[in-house]
């Protein structure tokens, strides 16, 4: 009986080889199952796997790493007093920037409007010429950074004048400009800037519409570990509208923790219903459940008093399930954690990204896990 092996957790290849080697320091012997052999880095559904006599060690080892790192990633979550959004000057950005604008209002933070030029002159020069285009090359680059900076600062009027408007003139509006790749030069600024979220419009200038997702947003959220809040073209929030439901969809993966207690931080001076959802493909609804109602009991710890409902989606079209959720309960933003070839991989897909935000006009807040 001592030799039967038990699944202790399931996971990509990375993830299920770090539990190994920690619980192998333990003195708990683990063995790998289901791993890829040609391409062990790409493995997915990775089980661990231990002796049965083992579970309950395992088990409150697990648990107390678990609390371990919560406690240490909790620190990093503070009052939103910062937010970061950067634009390209096209409706898009515009549409972001208000957006952010009424936020930053409500949440009585700062805003900082960020653009980022490329200059690709810098990539095209060879070597054994820069000496003779040098003055050249110079010139060309003070009149693109002139020009980036031209364009930034009559956005920000503009931002500015909309804010006056608004009787908004207490949000601190503030810019900066940078020379470099986007993602690259957001990850940075974030460093520095520390902002509680990033704000950014879905499409941006030359963006067919199912690029949305895939291409600039999803590089930010991949370099950043800061919330990426991503606006689609026709989203609008003011502060008599506000946000009141709030989807969280769950793969019931660890990072929900840090990730719901980050969702409630944003959230706190709304008074929101959540609706926590699973997106059920594998019939396991007892499992499924139980779950849920761990998640469930975790959102009222985290704020008490806070109206939840918890929901399996299940059905040939989970999309179309979604979709009539979303229609159903009015929602107003859906929340979820970008883990790799997770939800939001079968979400972003460019044919499911296209059908979803042509359809909806709601905010996807991504946190990365």
């Amino acid at each position: 009986m001592d030799d039967r092996l038990i699944t202790i957790a399931t996971d990509h290849y990375t993830a299920a080889e770090v539990l190994k080697a920690r619980l192998e320091d333990a003195g708990i012997k683990c063995f790998l199952k289901n791993v890829n052999i040609v391409q062990g880095a790409l493995s997915e559904g990775v089980r661990v796997q231990i002796s049965e006599k083992d579970v309950e060690k395992a088990l409150q080892l697990i648990h107390a790493w678990k609390a371990e790192q919560e406690k240490t990633e909790m620190k990093d979550i503070k009052d939103i007093r910062r937010i970061l959004v950067p634009v390209d000057f096209s409706d898009y950005s515009k549409n972001a920037c208000i957006y952010a604008l009424d936020l930053a209002y409500k949440l009585k933070s700062d805003l900082k409007i960020f653009h980022v030029y490329y200059a690709p002159i810098i990539d095209l020069v060879p070597i054994t010429d820069a000496y003779s285009v040098q003055v050249d090359m110079d010139i060309n680059l003070r009149e693109m950074e002139e020009s980036a900076r031209k364009k930034l600062v009559s956005f920000v009027k503009e931002i500015k004048s909309i804010a006056k408007e608004r009787s908004m003139e207490e949000v601190k509006i503030s810019y900066s400009l940078r020379e470099g790749i986007i993602e690259d030069e957001v990850a940075s600024m974030a460093d520095n800037y520390k902002p509680g979220i990033i704000i950014v419009g879905t499409k941006g200038k030359g963006e067919k519409q199912t690029e949305i997702i895939g291409s600039v947003v999803y590089r930010i959220c991949d370099k950043s570990r800061v919330p990426v809040l991503a606006i689609p073209e026709k989203s609008e929030f003011t502060t008599d509208t506000e946000v009141r439901n709030v989807i969280y969809a769950t793969e019931f993966d660890d990072s929900d923790f840090v990730a719901i207690r980050r969702l409630m931080n944003i959230l706190s001076p709304f008074n929101v219903n959540i609706y926590c959802i699973h997106i059920a493909k594998d019939g396991k609804k007892t499992w499924n459940e139980a779950k849920m109602n761990a998640l469930k009991d975790y959102f009222k710890k985290v704020k008490k008093g806070v109206k939840i409902e918890c929901d399996l989606l299940e059905g040939s079209d989970i999309f179309k399930e979604l979709e009539d959720y979303i229609e159903k309960q009015n929602i107003d933003l859906i929340a979820l954690s970008n883990r790799k070839r997770g939800l939001i991989y079968r979400l972003f897909n460019p044919d499911i990204t296209k059908q979803l935000l042509l359809r909806s006009t709601m905010p996807l807040l991504i946190f990365r896990s």
